[in-house]
């Protein structure tokens, strides 16, 4: 029995879009509350998004130009350290998702913070 051109494309094309698919699917960072985050080793060393609230009367803007202020979800707190350009609207009680590595239980070095636009019909 010949196998058929056509069949061999097939399941060519199905095993690709497959794995594709699979590799896809197991690099998604899901977002998570400061809640499951703090004082869990499990996220340790992992690149995370925790979606919180900045603290109020916790920014403080270091000399060499870096940012430290906490998030929380208003049962937990966690530490973040952000080196880059700060977002344009970013403030106190403001909205953000921090995506970084948890270098220990409560402190995040972030590489984006994501801020959600004041909309002018709220």
């Amino acid at each position: 029995m010949k196998i058929k051109p056509v069949y061999v494309i097939v399941a060519v094309l199905v095993v690709a879009g497959s794995v594709l698919a699979y590799s896809a699917f197991t690099s998604i960072i899901p977002y998570l509350t400061v809640s499951q985050v703090a004082g869990n080793d499990r996220y340790i060393d992992k690149e995370v998004q925790i979606l919180a609230t900045v603290a109020n009367g916790s920014l403080d803007l270091k000399e060499d130009g870096s940012l430290l202020f906490d998030i929380t979800d208003g049962h937990a707190t966690i530490e973040v350290t952000y080196s880059e350009i700060q977002p344009q609207s970013f403030k106190e009680g403001q909205e953000i998702v921090a995506i970084g590595k948890l270098t220990s239980p409560y402190h995040v070095n972030a590489t984006q913070l994501l801020v959600k636009c004041p909309s002018k019909y709220e």
